[in-house]
């Protein structure tokens, strides 16, 4: 078992701020839902970390890590470089944050599969494989991005290139975990770019879209109602708390703007395409609000951006949650496959899509005042 280590340096609630996993000398086997994880690297990703070690040999450096986390395994596509601005020093690396952003979005959006942002990697000095309390604050932050927690790898050159890999559970806990290297590990499909096709649909999608002016076009639709929606998904929402609010200074205006499209298309679409669910977007300065006026009342969800932590934050019932991109979505997937309505399990087993379907139907039966026997 590894040793455990309190962190001296308390929380705002008196409580120990983290609990380190001391590394070993052998890996220890971190474990999700009782399997055995993984990393897997692309070769090009591997490579990436190998060309930003070569060619900063003499500094500490870094990057981040691209890909996705499927049945215990953490398949990293790209390793994004850490940017010119980055701070190169013999024990101290900073990276530059503007520059990984830019990158992470333009390079996520060449490929077929959604990519998550689910990791990171740093060189220490010398021999020195053991996260720093800042190595904690910044490894704590990222486990939070995803359910799984993230992965957080160390380069040393003692005197050989070594690689040591761990799985970050929350709030900051590490244990080893085993990697390899090879693009004929990953899944079919993961590793494929966007065809040209690709980008051609979801230009005629955009197209469709007049900045934050989102409205339904489909007539003989019934819309989906938002309120009815939110408080579905609302008992998924627990893991994406979100404990401090965004202030003002860690925003600029158009780049929030910008950011803030780009995060809401996914699930705006999904409104429109998927639920039938009539919404307004609007632009209020730094922040936007996602609306629907109903007899019953108006539902407004308000969203903003943090360009300092490149991360979405949502307001919803007095609360503040983590937002990504195509959240709603996936929460509303998983309530269905949870929480499927007897009436729809039969459908369930016979048609896809059946229990997806009841579903959206539930949801636009409640806006209209429809009962089950309608």
């Amino acid at each position: 078992m590894p040793l455990k280590e309190t962190i001296k340096k308390p929380d705002k609630g008196g409580q120990p701020a983290f609990e380190r996993m001391l590394p070993l000398h052998e890996p220890n086997e971190a474990k999700r839902d009782g399997i055995n994880m993984k990393v897997v690297f692309s070769t090009r990703a591997f490579a990436a970390i190998l060309a930003e070690t070569t060619e900063k040999i003499k500094t500490e450096t870094g990057g981040l890590f691209l890909g996705k986390y499927k049945d215990g395994i953490w398949y990293v596509v790209e390793a994004i470089d850490p940017g010119p601005k980055s701070v190169f020093e013999v024990a101290y690396f900073e990276y530059d944050r503007a520059y990984t952003q830019h990158l992470i979005r333009k390079t996520a959006n060449l490929y077929a599969s959604k990519l998550e942002l689910i990791g990171l990697w740093h060189r220490h000095p010398g021999s020195f494989d053991i996260f720093s309390s800042t190595d904690d604050e910044t490894n704590a932050k990222y486990a939070k991005l995803n359910e799984h927690g993230a992965i957080s790898g160390l380069v040393n050159i003692d005197p050989d290139f070594r690689l040591t890999m761990y799985h970050v559970d929350k709030p900051c806990r590490y244990s080893k975990i085993k990697y390899e290297v090879g693009d004929e590990l990953f899944p079919a499909g993961l590793l494929a770019l966007k065809k040209p096709d690709d980008f051609k649909a979801l230009m005629k999608k955009l197209s469709t879209y007049k900045g934050f002016d989102m409205q339904q076009t489909e007539k003989q639709r019934k819309p989906a109602c938002l309120a009815s929606f939110m408080k579905m998904i609302s008992p998924y929402l627990d893991s994406y708390a979100c404990m401090n609010a965004i202030s003002e200074s860690d925003m600029d205006e158009q780049k929030s703007k910008d950011r803030l499209i780009e995060l809401l298309l996914d699930d705006l679409i999904f409104f429109a395409d998927e639920a039938g669910m009539e919404v307004t977007v609007a632009q209020h300065g730094k922040y936007a609000a996602v609306s629907q006026n109903t007899t019953e009342g108006t539902t407004r969800l308000y969203f903003a951006y943090s360009e300092k932590d490149d991360q979405g934050v949502f307001e919803y019932g007095g609360k503040n949650y983590f937002y990504k991109a195509g959240l709603f979505k996936e929460l509303f997937t998983k309530a269905v496959n949870e929480k499927q309505p007897d009436k729809n399990a039969g459908a369930a087993h016979t048609n896809g899509g059946g229990a997806l379907n009841g579903w959206l139907k539930f949801l636009t039966g409640i806006k209209n005042g429809e009962t089950d026997d309608e």
